[in-house]
């Protein structure tokens, strides 16, 4: 289940950053006209650091999910905890005899 989570954020993130650039065809800036030119800039701008900061919220939550242990890790440590009380089980039998 971890697996499929992990998998669908990467695809998430990578088809944001293909279709981030489709979603903002450039424009050909007025002939003449700066300030035009200038709030179509800002306009791309602001729009340009929007998606940014959702592709960047993104990438945290990706990183705070892959902090967590899975279900992988959890069971490796019960074997583990299993492992060193049968050694520990082991060696008092062997005292014993």
């Amino acid at each position: 289940m971890m697996h499929i989570r992990k998998n669908l954020m990467a695809g998430v993130i990578c088809l944001s950053l293909v279709i981030l650039p489709g979603s903002l065809p450039a424009q050909n800036p007025p002939a003449g006209d700066d300030r035009q030119v200038v709030a179509l800039l800002q306009e791309q701008n602001s729009q340009l650091s929007r998606d940014l900061r959702r592709i960047q919220r993104e990438i945290a939550a990706l990183r705070a999910d892959l902090d967590k242990p899975g279900m992988k890790e959890v069971f490796a440590g019960i074997g583990y905890i299993f492992g060193l009380f049968g050694v520990a089980a082991f060696v008092a039998a062997r005292r014993k005899k």
